[in-house]
């Protein structure tokens, strides 16, 4: 490109010219500066500038199409040559296609494509289309642009594109676990037990959550109390995180043996507060009874057992707990003799009691100690009861068994049975 300029004074001109120079080197560093809105690039008396026409929509959402408008100018005094424009693709945007008046009624699908001429002091508006990965995350994300013209000069324009998701929380991990710990393993309940309902509020969509609360949501026809506040609150959860938390409950002693579920609710907004969540989630629950097994009441026959003669412990075992025992067994181990030590009662209902009768003939006289060991199956799984035993075998032939032994007998049995039931 050539520059001419004419005038009578050569020094005058010389001078003129260095002045406008300067002046135009200044006035481009202001517009630079204060320019934020768009980018440029000089070559020759082409000055190429790209403004943000349009975005839409702003701000952009997951899994949606996206429309950005920019005008490329050529401010300067002679035509752009040669101009390619490029996109460089960054995630989460796709390049789709482009259109402009420059291409008539056709679209473009490169994403590096040229445009013979952009004249002085005009312009030229291009539009292009992306796709917003449906994953993106809320926040701001950056597309690129480049300008080079036919002298070989270029510069790059990122765009701020601010993506905005929506939140959508659910309620994961959750468990019952009873205070007490006794019935943890099943997740089931008894009534009258006190329990924790535990659980994780995930944010699972792709768009932060804003003033989160977790509430309780009982209503009369549930037979539970919660025991603390039942709302938990979280002012911030952005996407893809979570967080802990628990409430604590009384369930009535009156509660019907049945399935429960406890609504919970979740409300939130958005971060622009676009969005309002107001979602219910249930919780499952089962109400149960345990049976317990007891021992209550022991005898021999004859009444004091005899080395090498034929005797009978019969143990009566009574269910003292709310539920059902099913397969309900007995054994004892340890026991020096020969006969039968095993005894079948199968079912005893609740205040229910049967006998377990063992026949045997001890080998040994004095003291003995055996181990009596109950299995018994209920709602909650299967359960195992160990009591130690001890009772004395006399002697064959002593002429006469002294009641006083008989008494101390007796007595020792009536005081273990007192203990255990704690009458002592």
């Amino acid at each position: 490109m050539k520059f001419t300029f004419s005038g009578k004074d050569p020094g005058i001109s010389k001078a003129g010219n260095k002045g406008f120079h300067f002046v135009t080197v200044m006035l481009l560093i202001f517009i630079l500066l204060t320019s934020p809105a768009s980018a440029a690039v000089i070559s020759g008396d082409t000055h190429l500038r790209v403004e943000v026409g349009e975005i839409t929509p702003n701000p952009a959402r997951p899994g949606e199409d996206l429309l950005i408008k920019i005008n490329i100018e050529n401010t300067g005094d002679e035509p752009a040559e040669d101009v390619i424009i490029g996109i460089e693709e960054l995630a989460p945007f796709t390049f789709k296609y482009s259109t402009s008046g420059v291409y008539g009624s056709g679209t473009n699908t490169e994403r590096n494509f040229h445009i013979e001429q952009i004249r002085q002091r005009s312009k030229i508006e291009l539009n292009f289309h992306f796709n917003v990965d449906s994953g993106a995350r809320s926040g701001i994300h950056q597309l690129e642009f480049t300008i080079k013209d036919g002298s070989e000069t270029s510069f790059s324009r990122r765009i701020p594109i601010r993506v905005e998701g929506n939140p959508d929380l659910v309620l994961v991990g959750t468990e019952i676990f009873p205070i007490n710990g006794e019935n943890s393993s099943s997740g089931a309940l008894v009534p009258g037990e006190e329990f924790y309902l535990r659980t994780e509020v995930k944010n699972a969509g792709n768009g932060n959550a804003k003033n989160v609360r977790i509430m309780l949501d009982l209503n009369s026809s549930l037979p539970m109390v919660p025991l603390q506040d039942n709302v938990f609150f979280i002012e911030n959860l952005s996407a893809g995180s979570s967080e802990n938390l628990s409430f604590k409950l009384l369930l009535g002693s009156n509660a019907g043996v049945q399935p429960y579920r406890i609504p919970l609710r979740i409300t939130a907004s958005n971060e622009a507060e676009t969005l309002q969540i107001n979602k219910s989630q249930e919780i499952g629950v089962n109400v149960l009874n345990r049976a317990k097994i007891n021992i209550a009441s022991l005898k021999f026959d004859p009444e004091m057992p005899e080395r090498g003669q034929k005797v009978s412990m019969i143990l009566r075992l009574e269910n003292v707990g709310e539920g059902e025992a099913r397969f309900v067994k007995a054994r004892l181990e340890g026991l020096k003799g020969s006969g039968s030590t095993d005894a079948f009662l199968g079912r005893l209902n609740k205040d229910d009691d049967a006998p377990a009768v063992f026949t045997f003939i001890p080998e040994k006289s004095g003291e003995q100690n055996v181990t009596l060991l109950v299995e018994y199956e209920d709602d909650f799984g299967e359960h195992r009861l160990n009591e130690d035993l001890t009772f004395n075998v006399v002697r064959k032939g002593d002429s006469a068994v002294p009641l006083i032994l008989a008494a101390v007998l007796v007595l020792a049995v009536a005081l273990y049975y007192l203990k255990k039931k704690g009458k002592l």
